[in-house]
C-alpha cells in the first residue's frame, strides 16, 4: 500500500496484492478544503463522466461502518505521470483544452444536478459557498465578495456544463506528450458555467491555462464561446471559491476535524488572498444580510477551542 495524495483533500492509496492487481482507495478524513466528503457523491461524479473523457472507473463505495472506520471508495488507477513543467508545453496544452472541451459538451449535467441554466447554476453554488463560509470565520473581504457576486451574477440562460472545478495540469496524467492517460480529483465538480472551469485553468493552470492558442482546440472540442464578460465574473467567483477552500481547511484543522499542519499554511494565504477583495467594495452592493447569515465567530473554531477569547464579529 502506497499513500499518493499530495494536496489537501482525500486519502488516497495505492493498494496492490499482485505484480498486476490494484486498486485505488479513497478515503474520507474528518475534515478539510472540500467538506463534506462524500464516496457516493465522487462516484456519480466518475460516473457521469466515464467515456467522455479518461478518469478512474468506480469499483465499489463503501459507507460507515467499516474496518476503515471511514467512508471510502474503490477505484481504477489510471495509467500516467503528472507532468510539472515540460520541455514543450504545446501538445499538453493542446490535449488539455480539447479534453476541456470534450466533458463540456459530452457529458450529462443532469446525473449531477437538474439546474436548467448557467444563471440558475450561480445561484445554487453561491448559496453552497455561503454554507462553506458559515464554517470558517468571519471576513471584511469576503462579506464584500459575497455581496459583489450575488449583484453581479450573471443572468445567463444557456444551458449549463459538467465542470471539473479543479482543472489544472496537477491532475492530469500522461501516457506521452500530449496523450492523456486519466484526470483524477474529481470532488469540486458541479454542475455550472463551463467558464468556470477556464477560469480555474488561468488562475491556477500555470502552463496549462485554458487562453490564448488553446481556445481553438477548446472549442473545436465542443468547448462553448468565450463570452468575456462571463469570464471576468467566473475569474472572480472562481478566486472567491478558492479561497473560501482553502479558509474551510484552516477552520477545520482549528476544531480538530483535521490534522494535517500543511492546511495552516494555505488557510494563512486564503486569508491574506481575502484581503484584497475587499477591493471589490462598490456602492450599490446588497447588505450582506440580505444574502446570507455568516459565521459569527472572528476566529476559526474559537466558540468550541477551550482557553480562546471568545471574541464575536459584533463586539469588534
Amino acid at each position: 500500500m502506497v499513500r499518493l495524495d499530495g494536496g489537501y483533500s482525500w486519502i488516497t492509496l495505492l493498494v496492490r496484492w499482485d505484480t498486476d492487481d490494484a486498486v485505488i482507495v479513497r478515503v474520507a478524513p474528518m475534515g478539510g478544503t472540500v467538506e463534506p466528503y462524500e464516496p457516493a457523491a465522487e462516484a456519480r461524479r466518475l460516473r457521469a463522466v466515464a467515456g467522455v473523457v479518461p478518469a478512474p472507473e468506480v469499483l465499489a463505495v463503501c459507507d460507515e461502518p467499516n474496518p476503515i472506520g471511514r467512508p471510502f471508495g474503490v477505484h481504477t488507477p489510471v495509467t500516467g505521470e503528472a507532468q510539472r513543467r515540460p520541455a514543450d508545453p504545446a501538445p499538453y496544452r493542446e490535449a488539455l483544452a480539447a479534453a476541456l472541451g470534450a466533458l463540456h459538451s459530452r457529458a450529462d449535467p443532469r446525473a449531477l444536478d437538474e439546474v436548467a441554466t448557467i444563471g440558475a447554476a450561480y445561484e445554487a453554488e453561491l448559496a453552497r459557498q455561503a454554507d462553506v463560509y458559515r464554517r470558517c470565520w468571519r471576513h471584511p473581504g469576503i462579506d464584500v465578495a459575497m455581496r459583489w457576486l450575488a449583484h453581479h451574477r450573471p443572468a445567463c440562460r444557456d444551458a449549463p456544463a459538467l465542470c471539473h472545478g479543479d482543472f489544472r495540469p496537477a491532475n492530469v496524467l500522461w501516457t506521452a506528450p500530449g496523450v492523456i492517460g486519466g484526470i483524477i480529483d474529481w470532488e469540486r465538480a458541479w454542475v455550472g458555467d463551463p467558464l468556470c472551469d477556464v477560469a480555474f485553468s488561468m488562475h491556477l493552470g500555470g502552463w496549462g491555462a485554458i487562453e490564448g492558442e488553446a481556445i481553438t482546440p477548446y472549442r473545436a472540442a465542443g468547448g462553448v464561446e468565450i463570452d468575456v464578460d462571463r469570464l471576468r465574473y467566473a475569474l472572480r467567483f472562481e478566486r472567491v471559491r478558492s479561497i473560501l477552500s482553502g479558509m474551510q481547511g484552516l477552520a477545520a484543522l482549528a476544531v480538530g476535524r483535521a490534522d494535517d499542519p500543511r492546511l495552516a499554511d494555505i488557510g494563512a494565504a486564503a486569508q491574506a488572498g481575502a484581503w484584497e477583495l475587499a477591493d471589490w467594495l462598490e456602492a450599490d452592493l446588497p447588505p450582506l444580510g440580505d444574502l446570507l447569515d455568516p459565521p459569527e465567530a472572528s476566529y476559526p473554531g474559537n466558540a468550541e477551542m477551550p482557553g480562546l477569547p471568545q471574541v464575536r464579529w459584533r463586539d469588534l
